[in-house]
């Protein structure tokens, strides 16, 4: 655990994200507030989001809006949105670490050493910086795999895309270099996030279609990324007992009902496929997710709770196919 863990467990930190209801500002401010837990090693457990009349969206750090607004309880639709450095200064005042050490950003494919970075909760700015015919690509994959079940073939992604000329292989190195599919030596995929070509642990039952997810995020995420319902059945790495979730309507419903899921990186940068996707899974229990964190002490870890894993898949995954 770190030092900056070590005072949230403490109960030193305490954030807060507030906002109106349907917020169009929220889900960026709550990628910000990530990627700046993420840097300082913070777990997101430190973070309660609230839904009221307030000015949104808001960030309170120890009760300190990190704008230096009044945190009032009026509702308004903010101008002055949480900037990534306002965060990241508030939270290392609150740890008392120095802010001059902390990047205003991620530092790009090689900073997971915290599982926030791991997972690349950046992901949707990546994709939406990707250059138009990339993009393209990238969607072309996505809704290959959601319908099909099976990664693309060269030729089915430039029929996709209207590319007789593109070079497939060149173009897949390009959308691996901002991690969001991986390739391996010979140029094959071997992850589309949040879909595996091959077999993982996480099924997802997407009607008449099954497809694999790299990670339990990720097989949360999904649905939501395809605008569908969809079941997904996994196990337990500790007791190899089932987990199940299914999402209607947006909401999911976990069997058993105190399933959680654990968030957990090698941190030593890399891939996602890396450092990550084996170790984000889902868990019976939070005690036996805990049991599992310390037999790998290794791991730079945090249990999420049913809401917060699903609000991460969301965001990291819906906004890929809007």
């Amino acid at each position: 655990m770190t030092a900056a863990a070590d005072r949230a467990a403490e109960g030193r930190v305490a954030v807060e994200l507030r906002s109106v209801p349907d917020c169009p500002n929220l889900a960026p401010a709550r990628q910000e507030l990530r990627a700046a837990l993420a840097d300082l090693g913070l777990p997101l457990s430190v973070v309660s989001e609230v839904v009221g009349d307030y000015p949104s969206p808001s960030i309170l750090v120890n009760g300190v809006d990190v704008m230096g607004g009044t945190g009032g309880d009026s509702a308004a639709c903010r101008l002055d949105l949480p900037t990534g450095e306002r965060i990241r200064a508030a939270l290392c005042q609150a740890i008392g670490a120095e802010s001059a050490t902390v990047g205003t950003e991620p530092s790009g494919v090689d900073c997971c050493g915290q599982p926030g970075n791991a997972i690349r909760t950046d992901r949707p700015r990546r994709a939406e910086q990707l250059p138009d015919r990339l993009r393209q690509v990238h969607r072309a994959i996505l809704r290959h795999f959601a319908a099909t079940g099976t990664a693309p073939t060269d030729a089915d992604i430039r029929a996709a895309v209207n590319g007789e000329d593109l070079d497939t292989a060149q173009a897949l190195r390009e959308l691996a270099r901002e991690d969001l599919v991986a390739v391996d030596s010979a140029g094959r995929l071997v992850a589309a996030y949040p879909f595996s070509p091959t077999p993982t642990p996480h099924v997802v039952s997407l009607g008449d279609i099954q497809v694999f997810a790299m990670c339990a995020i990720d097989a949360l995420g999904m649905p939501f990324m395809l605008d569908t319902e969809a079941t997904i059945t996994s196990a337990d790495p500790h007791t190899r007992q089932p987990v199940r979730v299914t999402i209607t309507n947006g909401a999911a419903t976990y069997q058993p009902a105190e399933a959680v899921i654990v968030y957990a990186a090698t941190g030593d940068g890399g891939r996602s496929v890396d450092t990550c996707c084996s170790t984000i899974n889902f868990f019976t229990s939070a005690s036996n997710a805990q049991a599992w964190i310390t037999a790998h002490p290794g791991l730079a870890a945090t249990i999420l709770d049913q809401d917060q894993a699903v609000t991460l898949g969301r965001d990291i995954f819906e906004p890929l196919l809007a």
